[in-house]
């Protein structure tokens, strides 16, 4: 027997024999969406396996050299940007990492003002369009002196983002770190839907950086994010070749198909 047919034996078996979602346990039924914001070379089309395609407005973009930190864009131009930047039927996410609500209030309330006007301007742009911010360093991990000020931002938004990313392989420290961040999001506004930002591989910086996840562990973090959330958006960088050979992908068919199943 080849390795390659060992290979997707053990994946097979993996899929068949360990099912870390249970939609029914997990009262099924409840609304849970997953957006694609992969951009894999090589991507196939996940449209037909359910998956809605998302939008994301980087900040290299908004700021091109990093040039005004910290200014406002022309509304004029950002509104023209937005629009330029919502073809896919998903929300639109901004991505700006560089204005956090962390360190002196004083501080930390400009970078307030500025997000929560983008915000403002990004929905005036594009009626009816979900608008929210990437979680990292504006709407998650907070400090509590700052938490105000996360919750005014929070009025600004439809719905949350936070990166649920892959360090290692503690399965109980990744469900732990998914609780503390869905907690956070309900703290600043209950009613407001929450949606994990999931890549299939390990994050850089890491003992397996860029390798991607197993079926199995892949397979858990989509059970936890339908049971504590209501949806997740798949992310990955440009520069990867689209790669299935751990199986993250067939569970995320298979999670997807039962999900269409229950609903």
């Amino acid at each position: 027997m080849s390795i390659r047919v060992v290979s997707l034996l053990a994946v097979t078996l993996a899929l068949v024999t360990v099912r870390p979602w249970n939609m029914a346990a997990a009262g099924g039924g409840h609304s849970f969406l997953i957006y694609d914001n992969m951009f894999y070379r090589g991507k196939p089309n996940t449209a037909r396996d359910g998956l809605v395609a998302s939008n994301i407005l980087y900040e290299n973009k908004i700021r091109p050299n990093k040039a005004g930190y910290g200014v406002l864009p022309s509304h004029t131009a950002f509104a023209a940007l937005v629009r330029a930047s919502i073809a896919d039927p998903g929300p639109l996410v901004i991505d700006i990492e560089d204005l956090p609500l962390k360190g002196p209030t004083d501080v930390a309330h400009r970078n307030m003002q500025t997000l929560a006007t983008l915000a403002d301007w990004a929905r005036e742009a594009t009626p009816g369009k979900v608008i929210g911010f990437y979680g990292t360093n504006t709407l998650s991990r907070v400090p509590p002196a700052n938490l105000p000020l996360a919750r005014e931002l929070a009025r600004h938004v439809d719905a949350f983002f936070p990166p649920m990313y892959t360090f290692d392989d503690d399965h109980a420290g990744w469900e732990k770190r998914a609780r503390e961040t869905v907690a956070e999001t309900r703290e600043l506004d209950p009613q407001k839907p929450v949606y994990f930002y999931l890549w299939p591989q390990y994050h850089d910086g890491t003992p397996k950086a860029f390798q991607y996840i197993d079926a199995e562990y892949w397979g858990f973090q989509l059970g936890t994010s339908y049971r504590h959330t209501n949806g997740i958006v798949l992310w990955s960088r440009s520069r990867d070749e689209w790669n299935d050979s751990t199986g993250w992908w067939s569970a995320t068919v298979q999670f997807a198909r039962e999900l269409n199943r229950v609903h």
